[in-house]
Parts: structure tokens; C-alpha cells; sequence
């Protein structure tokens, strides 16, 4: 669906379902220069439980109007513009990658409506190497081409999808370059300087899940331990086939972790 938020038209997918900002609202928030795309499957699992479902293009993505944001703090403001705009309550947010640093600041500055939070393959902070910069802002084919290498395990290599015939590399490469030039530098940048999850995570307030990658190359290991450190109580459970691309590799998996915890931290009400 189409909407409009500080004058700019904003693109969500709904999980097959009409939004209705009367039942409880999962919200997908995708990584760096990905889409709406990224939570297919996971979207219309819950929009046929009775909940509504938002997965978001941020500005300059896809079929979101321009340009990018330059920092995660921006586009925890944003998100929260578009609960405003949406008039939705009683929120989980499902996070991956460059999304769990938004989650982690939307969560520590409006808390008063959101439920649980489950993290996806991040860190408190997401560093990003000066290679890959370079690439992403001179060459985005070329640093698309690593982070697809990276970003995937086995499973996505070997095109080994839940998807019969359905390429989870290509589906990558298709979605990250079809953004407007400059938003995956523009994403990476964003990630690069964000320095302020430590006093994020001391903020959050809902219950928290992490998952956890094993195979994962590029959220750092000491990164995610520092996560965990900062968010006592929360769920973490480790994947060890995964590559970072864990919601797309071990969807299945993925899915009924993901459902446990927001059936038990954020119930849908009765049909």
C-alpha cells in the first residue's frame, strides 16, 4: 500500500491483508539497501493470524520516495512519523542487520507503543570497512557483489532456497540494485556512524529477542556479544548453519522463533 507521510509517498507491504490499525502490528524493518521484498514469507505468516503488517520501504528504497536518510537516528524519527501517520498501536518490530540499529533507537525514543523486539544478525554498533565504502559510493555493482558474497552461507551460495527455482542471491542482487543511486552508500554511512546503541539498549523497555548467526561474516561477533550484554533478559538463540542473511536461509526456523515470541509478548486479539 501507498501512503503518505511529511509529504512524501511511502511504500509497505501488508502480508496479503488489508492494514487495519486496529489490531496489534508487526513491523519488518529490512537492512541496508534491501526492501518490503526481504519478508515474504514471514510478512503474510502473521498478517493470517490476525495481525496487521507493515514492511517498509525507508525513503529512497525501492518504491519509497527520496532520497535516503543519512543517519539511523533520522530513520527511527521517520518510523515513528509513520506510526503517527498509520495511528497504530501495540507494535512489535521484527529487525535485520542496519533495521536492528533503527529498532534499537526508535525502541530507546518511543517506547510507550512498542511490545517486543526481536533482533536479527546486528550489533550494537554495525562498523562498515573503508573497501566497501569506497565501492558502495564509486562502484555500487562491485560492493553489491561483496556483500552478497558475505552475506550469505551456504544455503544462499548453493541457491539452496525454500523456493523451488527461486535464486535468494538473485532475488539480493535484484533488489540492491534497483534502489536510486547513492542509497546503499548513503545506508552504509549510516550504519558506519551510528555510535549511540549502548545508551539505546540501556533504554529499551519491551521484551527482547536476538538471533544470532553462526556463520554470519558481517554483523561482528563482538558487536552482537556486546548487544547481548546490554539488553539483560533478552532471548538469544544461535542459529549455526546461517549466514548473515538468517530470515531468508533458515526461514522456517526463522519464522516459528519469531512467532513464539510475539504470540507470547504481544498476543493478537480475537477475530
Amino acid at each position: 500500500m501507498y501512503f503518505e507521510v511529511n509529504g512524501k509517498r511511502v511504500f509497505a507491504t501488508t502480508g496479503g491483508k488489508p492494514f487495519d490499525n486496529s489490531k496489534k502490528t508487526v513491523v519488518f524493518l529490512a537492512g541496508s539497501a534491501l526492501d518490503h521484498t526481504f519478508w515474504g514469507l514471514h510478512s503474510r505468516f502473521f498478517a493470517f493470524r490476525n495481525y496487521s503488517v507493515l514492511c517498509l520501504d525507508t525513503p529512497g528504497h525501492t518504491n519509497s520516495e527520496g532520497p535516503a536518510l543519512q543517519s539511523i537516528e533520522a530513520i527511527a524519527d521517520w518510523l515513528n512519523d509513520v506510526v503517527a501517520t498509520l495511528q497504530t498501536n501495540d507494535l512489535s518490530i521484527v529487525a535485520h542487520s542496519q533495521g536492528c540499529l533503527v529498532a534499537l533507537e526508535y525502541g530507546s525514543r518511543y517506547p510507550e507503543k512498542l511490545r517486543s523486539l526481536s533482533l536479527i544478525c546486528s550489533g550494537l554498533a554495525t562498523p562498515v570497512n573503508d573497501h566497501l565504502l569506497n565501492a558502495a559510493e564509486k562502484a555500487p555493482a562491485t560492493a553489491v557483489d561483496m556483500m552478497i558474497s558475505w552475506g550469505f552461507g551456504a544455503a544462499g551460495h548453493f541457491h539452496q532456497g525454500p523456493i523451488p527455482g527461486n535464486s535468494m542471491a538473485a532475488g539480493g542482487y535484484k533488489t540492491m540494485l534497483r534502489n536510486s543511486r547513492g542509497t546503499l552508500a548513503t545506508d552504509l554511512h549510516a550504519c558506519n556512524n551510528y555510535r549511540n546503541g549502548k545508551a539505546a539498549a540501556a533504554a529499551i523497555q519491551c521484551p527482547t529477542q536476538v538471533l544470532v548467526a553462526g556463520k554470519d561474516r558481517m554483523a561482528p561477533a563482538k558487536a552482537t556479544a556486546e548487544l547481548i550484554e546490554h539488553l539483560p533478559g533478552a532471548d538469544v538463540i544461535r542459529i549455526p548453519q546461517s549466514g548473515h542473511m538468517l530470515p531468508l536461509e533458515t526461514p522456517n526456523e526463522c519464522r516459528a522463533l519469531l512467532s513464539r515470541f510475539i504470540f507470547s509478548n504481544n498476543p493478537a486479539r480475537p477475530a
